[in-house]
């Protein structure tokens, strides 16, 4: 007997958030573009602000926030937090005590 195979539709803006998602890291793993919110939001028909959302969520936060400062025009850099032992994108010449004002 045959297994039914599940239907994926051929129009990206159809799937659902879950299936957008995991098409979307396929996708992204493959070919990374240049302007990744844009692509995003154009190949799924969402907005800038839903696009933003649904890549922080999938892991590309620093990879946003460097394209967003490189569209404004400001220089950035990695920063380590001493308290949480994690690296952030920022701003160049943001002092310490102010990157909890970023994340």
């Amino acid at each position: 007997m045959k297994k039914k195979k599940r239907k994926v539709p051929k129009n990206p803006c159809k799937f659902n958030i879950e299936d957008r998602k995991n098409h979307a890291k396929k996708w992204l793993m493959k070919n990374r573009p240049k302007d990744l919110l844009g692509a995003y939001a154009k190949k799924y028909g969402v907005s800038q602000s839903t696009a933003q959302w649904e890549l922080e969520e999938l892991g590309f936060r620093d990879e946003i926030a460097i394209q967003l400062y490189e569209k404004d025009g400001i220089e950035w850099e990695y920063k380590y937090d001493g308290y949480t032992g994690e690296m952030y994108v920022v701003p160049k010449g943001t002092e310490d005590w102010e990157l909890n004002e970023f994340y």
